[in-house]
């Protein structure tokens, strides 16, 4: 049983698929399994062109796709390599389904929606028996289009019948391999299976991979030995930016240009009091250096007085304001 699964999965694929897909699987029914970087070298592809061929066929569920964590001799770390194989089972289902829907579709196509007895050789029309009866004649009954003797047609095929003739002649194989095969029964086949079984490839020397053996432990980081000496206690990481010398830059010159045009005291601040005190006295320093005057806020019997003093007390000046 399993030789006629292999002989109807083969047939299919070269069916309905391209040269390459039926290589892939042809090469699967040999080996029985096999890993991606093998099946490159025999299909002479690159890995990222033989993943999008296997990714369609696997769609098609004429071959399955497994990945497992392996262990390669002289490696440290596991590293994940992919795996392809045919479960025959699933591949029959999905041929059952595939010739399912084709015969569907056909039968659509042949199915006539009003069948027509009668043609006329002459203007091409056709018509049924029902529409013919009342137009008879001693050699036969009359077209209505153009009164030519109408001929019977019912011996003829229509387009759909010969397409649903001719699919049915190209899918003989199929419908002959099916009923062999569900009489039967097909072992389940997994990876671990198809993994015993498999046909391993013999390389030459210079590209022959490592032996791998599976890893079912958890990934954990290898320590490297000598590094706990030579490491640094402690890391200390400073991100700069390349443009940091140029922002202190361009704060120092807008602190001095605010500086360089700041208002001076006497206009910021007000000389004369706002409070209750009848008699406030206010610093004005000089620009020139001089020393400071006191500006003196006086207010008696409803009169106003300013003085300015210096620090000496010297050269007082009064101002009356009459009120």
């Amino acid at each position: 049983m399993a030789d006629l699964a292999k002989t109807l999965v083969r047939s299919v694929v070269r069916a309905f698929n391209s040269v390459q897909e039926t290589l892939v699987v042809d090469a699967l029914v040999t080996h029985v399994a096999l890993i991606d970087s093998d099946l490159g070298k025999i299909m002479k592809m690159n890995m990222k062109d033989l993943h999008r061929l296997c990714a369609s066929l696997r769609d098609q569920r004429l071959l399955v796709i497994a990945e497992r964590s392996e262990m390669l001799e002289g490696k440290a770390r596991p590293i994940k390599r992919t795996w392809y194989f045919i479960d025959y089972r699933q591949s029959i289902d999905a041929i059952k389904w595939r010739l399912y829907r084709c015969d569907k579709e056909m039968q659509a196509i042949a199915r006539p929606t009003e069948e027509k007895d009668y043609s006329c050789p002459m203007c091409g029309a056709q018509w049924t028996q029902m529409e013919v009866l009342d137009n008879p004649s001693a050699n036969g009954f009359l077209c209505h289009t153009c009164g030519g003797v109408l001929i019977h047609s019912r011996g003829q095929a229509s387009p759909g019948h010969q397409q649903s003739a001719r699919m049915n002649n190209q899918f003989k194989f199929m419908a002959e391999l099916l009923p062999a095969i569900d009489s039967a029964a097909i072992p389940e086949c997994t990876f671990d299976q198809a993994y015993a079984d498999r046909r391993p490839i013999v390389n030459d020397s210079p590209h022959e991979m490592p032996f791998s053996t599976p890893s079912d432990l958890p990934f954990k980081p290898v320590a490297v030995k000598g590094t706990a000496v030579a490491a640094p206690k402690t890391m200390t990481v400073t991100i700069s930016d390349n443009n940091e010398e140029s922002t202190i830059e361009a704060r120092k010159r807008r602190e001095e240009h605010l500086r360089q045009n700041a208002l001076p005291v006497w206009m910021t601040q007000s000389s004369v009091p706002t409070g209750s005190n009848p008699s406030s006295s206010t610093d004005a320093p000089a620009e020139d250096g001089s020393p400071a005057k006191k500006v003196k806020l006086e207010h008696s019997n409803g009169e106003s007085k300013v003085k300015i003093e210096d620090d000496g007390d010297e050269d007082e000046m009064e101002f009356e304001d009459v009120m």
